[in-house]
């Protein structure tokens, strides 16, 4: 299992709603897909029904579950390789649907 700490994160926001979170992740970032619970950001799994994914130049930012403390908004730094993967990745799949 991955563990976040082997990343270079900011968390945005912590112990937060799932409201809170897309709210968020819109106003900050410059491209936001909503994507199927299951999708992975690097090897970081994304739980729930669905996840906003931000992209804002070479960061992702996304909503984390963190079991026993809750919803952060996490930004992943300078993932330039991983941003145009998972924006390409998007792009092609039709269960994932651009917001903004």
């Amino acid at each position: 299992m991955v563990c976040l700490s082997e990343y270079n994160y900011e968390i945005l926001l912590k112990n937060t709603t799932l409201k809170e979170c897309e709210k968020f992740i819109m106003e900050i970032s410059e491209n936001v897909y909503l994507v199927p619970g299951g999708y992975k950001v690097k090897e970081l799994m994304l739980m729930g029904t669905a996840s906003p994914v931000g992209f804002l130049g070479s960061d992702i930012i996304f909503q984390f579950t963190k079991p026993c403390f809750g919803l952060f908004v996490i930004k992943l730094k300078n993932e330039t390789e991983e941003t145009k993967r998972l924006s390409n990745q998007y792009k092609k799949d039709k269960n994932v649907k651009k917001i903004k």
